[in-house]
């Protein structure tokens, strides 16, 4: 690979904002040229033509000392901020700085990874390689079509302990990194845990050709009123992370508009796609459709995968509402949302499919106390989507918004922990919803 195309893949991949790196670069590298004879200048505009003017000038090293030192200002100038926060509640603020301060503290990304797809792959190997082993309770739990859907339980002591509901990521289930390590947090603190693994996910068998959709929140609703049943003294909030954002948002809308009581205290969401033609957009932009968008396909194709006796044998009976052999040949989850998900919950198209399911429309039915978290250069929800003249209409809402962080990444530290922004954002916010009570 020549030198051009390295510089090409090294400032694609730093996401660098040029224009305050150049400003730096240029008066630094003028400096050390004032006494060339004839003078040198720099016709540059950008950090890639500064680096290949550069580094014929000056010894190897000279160059990197000069690029470290560039690099340095440009991530303590420019990365190292606080989230912004968006909220019209002033009383609510007040009452977030005073119990949750990692939301007002400076984030300090992975200086060597600060980049969003960094971010968002680099914590799934860092969660990966520090697993856990924490002990679980299964329960199935069968749905009103006769499906079912599976319930972990972890850290049960008292049935007056509080309770946090997890929901995952699309594919996602309780075996996730940044779930097990939540529940580690949540377990140290005292309160019980219990996940929901959606139909097929984890470790979960199918029993009917029926999948699972951010849009259809009747297994939510069955869960949510299960666990109320079994610990009607245990105080319950939610945590939520990207699809399952979705749902949640869906859910206590859903119970507002419905004129139904909402068991939970408040809810954490993560990283969520607020905007979902926009999501679509970003994710078949080449890098993401290559990457994190045929990955999560891979995933589902792997969840009919593991049930093709029970797909194939409805298929040959004519009980199965799409081609399951088409679906197997998915390589995006907007074609698989074409194949599986629009004909299984009755959508006409994609554009139907988003209507229904954006959380950006229902920001103003969002009655509970919500902190949702985002960061603006989220791969899959790019700060412009985030709604926030929306979140201000609605003083039930605090915004979150940190510089970086990718997609459910928010490492931070020069040897990144397994435990991120996240975690602190969990474990800070649940003791306040319990412990001191919501704003």
């Amino acid at each position: 690979m020549g030198f051009e195309t390295d510089l090409d893949v090294i400032f694609a991949l730093a996401h660098l904002p040029i224009h305050h790196l150049c400003q730096f670069v240029n008066q630094t590298a003028e400096g050390m040229f004032h006494d060339q004879d004839p003078p040198i200048r720099l016709p540059v505009t950008d950090c890639k033509e500064w680096v290949t003017f550069f580094v014929p000038h000056v010894s190897l090293g000279a160059a990197v000392i000069a690029l470290f030192a560039v690099y340095t200002c440009h991530y303590l100038l420019y990365v190292v901020r606080p989230p912004r926060v968006v909220c019209s509640d002033l009383a609510k603020v007040k009452w977030l700085e005073a119990h949750c301060p990692v939301f007002f503290e400076r984030y300090w990304p992975t200086a060597w990874a600060p980049q969003a797809h960094m971010q968002t792959i680099l914590r799934a190997v860092v969660q990966m390689r520090h697993a856990l082993k924490l002990h679980r309770r299964r329960e199935d739990v069968i749905m009103s079509d006769g499906g079912h859907v599976s319930i972990d339980w972890y850290n049960e002591v008292s049935p007056h302990q509080p309770t946090v509901l997890i929901l995952p990521g699309i594919t996602g289930s309780s075996d996730e990194g940044y779930v097990q390590h939540w529940i580690d947090d949540l377990t140290r603190i005292g309160y019980r845990s219990v996940v929901l693994n959606y139909r097929g996910c984890g470790t979960t068998t199918l029993t009917t050709p029926q999948l699972y959709c951010a849009n259809d929140i009747t297994d939510l609703q069955q869960v949510v009123e299960h666990i109320v049943t079994l610990l009607p003294t245990s105080p319950l909030m939610g945590v939520a992370v990207s699809m399952g954002s979705m749902l949640m948002i869906k859910y206590i809308t859903e119970c507002n508009r419905r004129g139904l009581h909402c068991p939970l205290k408040a809810a954490m969401l993560v990283s969520v796609p607020w905007n979902l033609p926009v999501a679509e957009r970003n994710m078949n932009k080449t890098f993401n459709r290559l990457t994190l968008n045929r990955h999560l396909c891979k995933q589902f194709r792997g969840i009919l995968r593991n049930n093709e006796t029970l797909f194939r044998r409805h298929s040959e009976q004519g009980q199965l509402c799409f081609d399951y052999d088409k679906a197997l040949q998915c390589q995006s989850m907007d074609e698989m949302a074409h194949t599986v998900t629009l004909p299984m919950f009755g959508y006409r198209d994609l554009a139907h499919l988003y209507e229904d399911g954006s959380p950006h429309l229902r920001t103003s039915h969002l009655h509970i106390p919500i902190v949702a978290i985002n960061a603006a250069d989220d791969p899959f929800c790019p700060e412009h989507a985030i709604p926030e003249d929306d979140v201000l209409n609605n003083n039930n809402i605090a915004l979150i918004v940190t510089r970086r962080g990718g997609h459910i990444g928010f490492l931070e530290g020069l040897v990144p922990s397994p435990k991120t922004v996240m975690n602190k954002a969990l474990t800070q916010f649940a003791l306040a919803v319990f412990e001191k009570g919501v704003a």
